[in-house]
């Protein structure tokens, strides 16, 4: 089933999009970290990292590593990123020892990872003192323009806000949340590469929805697709 499909095309619809509706986000992730220049991020989330390589490149002096389950893009990423392959499904072996940064972001985490509260604690290993793991999550309801076969899904590979509080609590870490509503207009072409991109895992994850289906879903749209993007961001401190 080919449907994700992340190259430049992709990347470029994806990035348009963050500029578009997440710099106030981005701003919001700075002030929370307490600087933005010269930091060293960590980047583990289950979709493209398309959030983290964005802030990467809006604030250049950063270095961010990325832990992709994934291969990495065939295509030039901003000059302060770097990849790293895992698999962190099974284990943590494959990020233990990645090294101390002064942020972990994660975004759109979900029930593939068996245990979010070791989890959460095999990441508290990577920080600096002081210093957060960031999860950005959008809440099941209400839900984005996505393929109705997929809502389903959605429904069970995210977690709640209390299954992320719990985790933190097991990981001995202190949690607050904010919410936040984004106003989004989108060309409906353009979320039709966003859809593609394999950046929404409940998209990218059922079965019945391939490209037929996502294109099946964009041509019932008209003209711009419109929807307020509901968000929750957790920072959890040890």
């Amino acid at each position: 089933l080919k449907k994700v499909r992340f190259e430049r095309k992709q990347y470029d619809a994806m990035t348009k999009f963050e500029k578009q509706h997440h710099p106030d986000i981005w701003k919001f992730v700075m002030d929370k970290i307490g600087r933005s220049d010269n930091l060293s991020l960590l980047d583990v989330s289950d979709e493209a990292s398309v959030f983290a390589l964005n802030l990467a490149d809006n604030y250049p002096s950063n270095k961010l590593t990325c832990a992709l389950r994934g291969a990495a893009p065939n295509f030039p990423l901003p000059s302060n990123v770097s990849c790293k392959k895992v698999d962190f499904r099974n284990n943590w072996n494959d990020i233990t020892g990645l090294g101390q940064f002064d942020a972990v972001i994660a975004n759109e985490l979900t029930h593939e990872i068996k245990d979010l509260g070791a989890f959460f604690a095999v990441l508290k290993t990577l920080l600096k003192p002081g210093a957060p793991i960031i999860v950005i999550t959008r809440p099941k309801n209400p839900p984005i323009p996505i393929p109705e076969m997929c809502l389903t899904l959605w429904r069970t590979l995210a977690p709640s806000k209390e299954e992320f509080l719990a985790a933190a609590n097991k990981a001995e870490l202190n949690s607050t949340s904010f919410s936040a509503a984004v106003p989004i207009t989108v060309d409906r072409l353009q979320w039709e590469e966003i859809l593609y991109s394999g950046c929404f895992p409940a998209v990218r994850n059922s079965p019945k929805c391939g490209e037929p289906e996502i294109r099946n879903f964009i041509n019932g749209k008209s003209g711009k697709i419109a929807f307020e993007e509901k968000l929750t961001i957790f920072l959890f401190r040890a």
